[in-house]
């Protein structure tokens, strides 16, 4: 899984993205030329210090690793997790990210 790592990577997804949201994130995803599927997250200050904003992070990473294979090859994805995220467990993660997915109609299976 390959990730998003510069700043006008993120600035060009949020630009030419298309924004899906849900109760805990906001999916931006964007076709991309490369055939690649990449991934960034962005999870501000308000959602909690440190040890909170990295337990999302992990647990939407690992919850993203799980249906990398199921999706379209040729997309970025940005998650932005939002206050409601904190208390999220890896299940809802994985459920909720495949149903933003399906919605888009992203996924090969």
């Amino acid at each position: 899984m390959k990730r998003l790592k510069k700043n006008w990577e993120y600035r060009r997804v949020y630009r030419r993205g298309r924004a899906l949201p849900s109760s805990k994130v906001v999916l931006y995803v964007c076709p991309n030329l490369s055939g690649d599927v990449r991934v960034g997250f962005s999870i501000g200050k308000k959602v909690g210090k440190s040890v909170k904003r990295n337990r999302i992070k992990r647990i939407y990473r690992e919850a993203f690793r799980e249906i990398y294979d199921s999706i379209k090859p040729g997309h970025d994805f940005v998650i932005i997790a939002r206050k409601s995220a904190v208390d999220v467990s890896f299940a809802q993660a994985r459920e909720e990210l495949l149903q933003l997915c399906r919605k888009q109609k992203l996924l090969i299976k």
